[in-house]
């Protein structure tokens, strides 16, 4: 009997709450779809007793009617609350609504609730009504569920649709002409303005003022090769320091097609030249015949020297025999006096050293530098040291071609190829069948594994004219006939000659019926043999997602998606098979709840091989 003592809520079952921990784990989405009403009175009682929501439901007492949801949105005061909606037309009816349950895609119970009892009556009976029919329940978190409804096969309420207009309409807007406008995605106007500069305008591919007044500014007229001296420790953009380093060739063309290899000591390297050195050094005028400096080669190097010259100096000793005369003399360049004592005759004197390391003029210190290139536009735009360590760790240059294989075959490369980027993905594992179950038994099957990936950058040289190319095929289904079948089949290994291998992914075994009293996992795909082959990468496949019996609710475990393809999804008791998509994805398990016939698995998606050709 319904009184003021009665008490109404809405609770999720434990299949809700199951299906709701595996998406938060999984990051998968759940999909709500259906919303049903009952009467709770199967019996037909004058005064049936008020429905208590149980967690352990998997149906309403006495539903008379399911249809698809109207509305399903996150409750705008408390994001921790789904608000499902449904409209129950006027010609629809006749009955008491005493229960709500929602459903899920896979046609599981996953919420319900009881409420006041209301008679929603048919048009035939003399008053009919348009009902909305609304549960809120909480949820641990809503960023999984998909609040998602199909608007051809709903009603909308009055209130539904006069929101939906006043989120369309446009407020009050200021009438005027723009040269630039913004509109929503149903074309209706949003607002407008007069940008005064091309960037406002959204014109990416040109210059501002500024920016073409740094150009000219920085410009230069001076050629490749031009020596310059800097008195500071800068390097104006154009410029090398020349310090005798290894640069390379493809960096700096035209800068090596001037200096060649004239400076290269050969252990440079293949595709690279040295500059010279110029640190520490005085540059002089190449002699080019003229008899000063005669025999250099131009850019040679040329070590220290002082002329050749005499410095004469001597002294007198005046005295006869047996005497002794000292005398001091004053060296003329400044060196320390000497005294010596001698009877007669003549004697050289010896001064201190003096001097530094080096005989040099007075200098001024600078930086020499050398042009490097040529188009001014290069300046401040390009950053050359970011461009060589590009070059020099062998990236990519122009994209040629891409040439996919999804059957085996042979690689021919594109003319004028140079580097190639291959990726290749073995193929995805089957799931297992599930067997048949009594009324007191469920099975549900895991979810194959994804392949192996492999992915290598090589050149024309490591290719050679071709390549033969096998594509693994996606393991089979697994079968399954009463109580027996077969796990998913092992996905079929890609390669490319013997360069690069990828396995496939390994199949979910064959999933026995499980007691609906009991708890169970059921063994998903395993990875198969990691890749070989790749430069860049080599990783074996993902695991599928093991098959769930709980209290006789059923879970069959997700198919592992890898870098190019998707795994299906676990399919639900009613729900279609799922195999993997793309390239390389594991199928998804199967379930079978109770008193069921048995249901054969999915099959694996095939892998691929993708080459990316590069000038």
């Amino acid at each position: 009997m319904i009184d003021a003592n009665s008490q109404f809520f809405a609770i999720l079952t434990n299949v809700g709450m199951a299906k709701q921990a595996n998406a938060d784990a999984l990051g998968i989405p759940w999909l709500i779809t259906q919303m049903g009403v009952g009467d709770a009175n199967p019996n037909g009682l004058a005064d049936p007793p008020n429905p208590v929501p149980s967690a352990s439901q998997t149906k309403l007492i006495n539903e008379w009617r399911r249809k698809p949801l109207n509305q399903l949105k996150i409750d705008p005061i408390n994001p921790a609350v789904i608000i499902a909606e449904q409209i129950i037309p006027a010609d629809e009816g006749g009955k008491w609504i005493r229960e709500i349950g929602l459903y899920d895609a896979d046609g599981d119970l996953v919420a319900v609730a009881n409420c006041a009892p209301s008679f929603k009556p048919l048009l035939s009976q003399g008053s009919g009504r348009t009902q909305i029919v609304r549960m809120n329940f909480i949820v641990t978190s809503t960023g999984n569920i998909q609040l998602k409804i199909d608007p051809a096969i709903v009603l909308a309420s009055r209130a539904y649709v006069d929101a939906a207009i006043l989120e369309v309409l446009p407020k009050n807007k200021t009438a005027g002409q723009y040269t630039r406008v913004k509109v929503n995605d149903r074309g209706v106007f949003v607002f407008g303005d007069n940008p005064e500069t091309l960037a406002g305008m959204g014109i990416k591919d040109t210059y501002t003022k500024i920016e073409i007044e740094a150009m000219i500014a920085q410009a230069s007229a001076l050629p490749v090769g031009t020596m310059v001296g800097f008195p500071l420790n800068k390097i104006p953009p154009g410029f090398l320091e020349i310090d005798g380093s290894v640069k390379n060739i493809a960096v700096y063309p035209d800068l090596a097609a001037f200096l060649g290899t004239a400076f290269n000591k050969g252990d440079e390297g293949a595709g690279n030249f040295r500059l010279p050195e110029s640190r520490g050094e005085f540059l002089r005028g190449w002699d080019h015949g003229r008899g000063v400096d005669a025999g250099r080669a131009i850019g040679s190097y040329q070590a220290e020297e002082i002329r050749e010259h005499m410095h004469y100096m001597a002294a007198r000793y005046a005295g006869g025999s047996g005497t002794s005369v000292a005398a001091t003399v004053q060296l003329g360049f400044s060196g320390q006096p000497e005294t010596n004592s001698k009877t007669s005759g003549v004697e050289a004197l010896n001064g201190d050293a003096m001097g530094g390391l080096e005989t040099r003029p007075r200098n001024l210190s600078v930086m020499w530098c050398i042009k490097a290139w040529n188009a001014p536009i290069n300046q401040g735009v390009i950053d050359i040291a970011a461009l060589e360590q590009r070059v020099n760790s062998n990236e990519f240059g122009r994209l040629l071609n891409i040439q996919k294989f999804t059957a085996n075959g042979t690689y021919i490369p594109t003319p004028g190829m140079k580097k190639v980027r291959i990726r290749i993905v073995g193929g995805g594992a089957g799931s297992g069948g599930a067997s048949a179950t009594t009324t007191s038994q469920t099975s549900a099957s895991g979810g194959g594994a994804s392949g192996s990936y492999a992915e290598a950058l090589l050149t024309a040289a490591d290719i050679g004219a071709s390549q033969s190319v096998v594509i693994g095929r996606g393991g089979i289904a697994g079968t399954a006939s009463g109580t027996n079948g077969t796990g998913g089949g092992t996905g079929g290994a890609t390669s490319v000659g013997a360069l690069l291998s990828a396995p496939g992914g390994l199949g979910s075994a064959f999933a026995p019926a499980i007691l609906t009293t009991a708890y169970a996992l059921m063994q998903a795909g395993f990875p198969g043999a990691q890749a070989s082959g790749g430069n860049i990468v080599n990783m074996a496949g993902n695991p599928g997602q093991p098959g769930i019996s709980v209290n006789a609710s059923t879970l069959a475990g997700h198919g592992a998606g890898g870098p190019l393809g998707s795994g299906g999804f676990g399919t639900g008791t009613n729900g279609p098979l799922s195999p993997g998509s793309g390239y390389g994805g594991g199928a998804g398990g199967v379930a079978v709840g109770a008193n069921l016939p048995a249901r054969g698995g999915a099959q694996g998606a095939d892998g691929v091989a993708i080459f990316e050709e590069y000038a």
